[in-house]
């Protein structure tokens, strides 16, 4: 094999030129694969050689007889033979197609090869490419209880190895940057289950999941069950702090379908439930007296629930009337107050609380009760001078 040479080929060819030249991606066939080299017959025009650093995953599969696409790095070497590479051609033949993909937005079929917590690793010739866990399709999404994310990462390590459909969300090669998504590219199977539901309809379900941000509840039985989200803030008209002290897996809930989006089904058990808020102008006004129970602590300021049925926002500055950097060292989780309502928007939700201004050390609440005690104090003088 090493006897044939590129001045012999072009004299068989009667010396005619050899139609390819470096860079261009040639087809051909396996003459015999080895760990480090493979030979390839190049239509009977040439013999080409792939070296070991110029292998790819695909030539530790390959067999004599097998078709091959190589790239043509050099002519000819000192034994005649034309250099390929199977690395080069497949980066080209990649990036053709995951720029062709990104573009049409058609589904490619990859192989995972790795997990972390975040979601699967998929590794295409040169590219590295991320598949988040968001971008799953509704069978392969890890519902894990409490949402631990060591049970979670157990749940996409069970993926690798398995071939997905997916589509290319973001392909930018020169940085490096591939993602991809798999409820994008269409999950037939949730699709059809789909048909039977419809935005606005009322169903029972049971609980097959809780995590950090909501329920999964399952909804029919058998092979046309199908899984929604009651998202947090679709559970109760009040801040949920910890789902499991409501509800726990397998309890039965009543639940209004909200969206169908991208085949997820995304479910809401407040919205068939009075809203609290609607009510609330006939049982508060501005300036009342109000008891509550801090429920959350933040940098801006903290939440008060009232009557365990909506909460307030208590700012940093109705706080106390001197300068404080951590709303909780004077109002803590957990404690009850007096509260002043000073706002009520029942259309967007929202209560305006002031806890010093019960407290009486508001500056201008302060100033109108120091007014009239110094005129008071005035006359008095007056008279005892008189």
């Amino acid at each position: 094999m090493s006897d044939i040479t590129m001045s012999s080929l072009l004299h068989e060819q009667g010396g005619r030129a050899i139609p390819f030249t470096p860079g261009t991606v040639i087809e051909g066939t396996v003459l015999s694969s080895s760990a480090t080299r493979i030979w390839v017959d190049i239509n009977g025009i040439a013999v080409g050689v792939v070296p070991e650093q110029e292998m790819s995953v695909q030539g530790a599969e390959l067999k004599p007889g097998d078709p091959i696409a190589a790239s043509v790095l050099l002519l000819e070497d000192a034994k005649g033979n034309v250099i390929l590479s199977l690395r080069r051609a497949d980066r080209q033949r990649i990036t053709q197609t995951l720029t062709d993909a990104a573009k049409s937005g058609e589904p490619i079929d990859v192989k995972v090869t790795d997990a972390n917590k975040g979601g699967l690793l998929i590794q295409l010739g040169d590219y590295s490419g991320f598949l988040p866990v968001s971008q799953l399709a509704s069978e392969h999404y890890p519902k894990v209880d409490g949402g631990n994310p060591d049970e979670i990462y157990a749940r996409l390590k069970d993926l690798v190895n398995q071939t997905l459909s997916v589509k290319v969300l973001t392909f930018e090669p020169q940085q490096g940057k591939l993602i991809f998504s798999e409820k994008a590219a269409g999950d037939t199977v949730q699709e059809a289950k789909l048909k039977h539901i419809k935005e606005g309809d009322t169903l029972t379900g049971v609980i097959t999941g809780i995590v950090d941000f909501g329920i999964f509840v399952k909804i029919g039985d058998g092979e046309g069950a199908l899984e929604g989200l009651v998202h947090i803030s679709e559970i109760a008209w009040g801040r949920v702090a910890d789902i499991t002290t409501v509800y726990k897996i397998g309890d039965e809930v009543k639940v209004l379908v909200v969206s169908t989006a991208d085949n997820r089904v995304s479910l809401s058990i407040k919205r068939l439930l009075p809203d609290p808020w609607q009510e609330i102008a006939g049982k508060y006004a501005v300036n009342d007296i109000v008891p509550g129970s801090v429920t959350r602590v933040t940098p801006f300021g903290v939440f008060v629930r009232l009557g365990n049925e909506i909460d307030g926002l208590v700012h940093i500055s109705e706080i106390s009337s001197e300068r404080i950097t951590d709303p909780g060292t004077v109002l803590s989780i957990g404690s009850t107050h007096q509260f002043k309502i000073i706002s009520i928007e029942p259309k967007e939700h929202r209560l305006g609380l002031s806890y010093k201004r019960v407290k009486g050390d508001s500056s201008k609440e302060a100033g109108d009760d120091a007014a009239p005690k110094k005129k008071r104090r005035s006359k008095t003088a007056a008279s005892e001078e008189e």
